[in-house]
């Protein structure tokens, strides 16, 4: 019997996501607002991508158009609209649907489980740099996405979803060390949230002022002692692939809070660098760059809430 997976959220990465597993034949459902609902049904769920172009009719349903549980629930939505997906997507939880998260950080698994149970959340993470433009359509770049899932509970199989989260235009990687994968994640963004957001600049900009790389290795440095304290120390290897990654001066890479407080939207500063520097207190670890950076992210959230 092919599972029946529900994709809440149709933006720039559950849509990719979305869109290719449908484009392989499994069967795909999109929890959207009615908005995005409007958008959609008008062009078409659009990917501009250099592993391919689609443009697919997507299934659509809004929260009150829920009519029975699904077996996979992928959630890719902005951390601070977690508690509105959450509501929107009960309906959909049943006994045995499997909730994957892919948000950022570490503090959605806890709030997941405690509405729907620890056997229904499994660990996931994903690697895409994607987006979405005035028109909807979603524009991915870089280096082929991976998707990254894993059990949290004895009685959760990885294995057995890896053929339902199976497509064309991106790996698909079952994980029997998930929570380390998403600490290493986690590392990274922080890390690249603390360059960018702090600095006001890209990676290539910090990495080419005098004392840049130092500040960038000071940064991965505190990040990476946090994970070690919480009993997840990243592999030197892995380490040293974010430090080269951002000390690059050439790279015009930027985070996508960074991104998201350019333009005076919302970011998710509680949840990629609030949550890591609490951590970091109740380990006793000294985090002065981070604390920072998250003194100046509530005060930009402070004043944008104030407008």
């Amino acid at each position: 019997m092919t599972p029946k997976i529900l994709v809440v959220g149709a933006g720039a990465v559950g849509g990719y996501f979305g869109a290719r597993l449908a484009a392989a034949g499994h069967d795909v459902t999109f929890l959207v607002r009615p908005r995005r609902q409007a958008q959609l049904s008008a062009t078409g769920l659009c990917l501009v991508s250099p592993l391919g172009d689609a443009t697919l009719a997507p299934r659509m349903i809004t929260t009150d158009q829920i009519a029975h549980p699904y077996d996979i629930v992928i959630l890719s939505v902005k951390a601070y609209s977690l508690a509105a997906a959450m509501a929107d997507m009960a309906p959909a939880i049943g006994p045995d649907t499997r909730i994957l998260p892919l948000l950022n950080g570490m503090q959605h698994l806890e709030v997941l489980a405690s509405r729907f149970g620890r056997e229904a959340v499994m660990g996931g993470t994903c690697f895409i740099v994607s987006s979405l433009d005035a028109e909807g359509r979603i524009h991915q770049v870089g280096v082929t996405p991976r998707l990254v899932f894993g059990p949290l509970v004895a009685e959760q199989d990885a294995n057995a979803m890896a053929d339902a989260l199976r497509a064309p235009g991106f790996e698909t990687v079952p994980s029997s060390r998930i929570v380390q994968d998403m600490w290493n994640k986690w590392s990274l963004l922080a890390s690249l949230g603390t360059l960018c957001c702090l600095m006001r600049a890209s990676v290539g900009e910090v990495a080419r002022l005098p004392g840049g790389t130092d500040f960038v290795h000071a940064t991965i440095n505190e990040c990476t002692t946090v994970a070690a304290a919480a009993g997840y120390p990243l592999a030197p290897d892995t380490i040293n692939g974010i430090t080269r990654r951002l000390t690059q001066p050439d790279s015009t890479l930027t985070s996508s809070m960074f991104r998201d407080l350019s333009q005076g939207a919302p970011v998710e500063a509680q949840q990629i660098i609030g949550d890591l520097v609490a951590r970091a207190r109740a380990h006793g670890v000294a985090t002065p760059i981070l604390a920072l950076t998250d003194l100046n992210l509530r005060a930009y959230e402070l004043r944008r809430d104030n407008r």
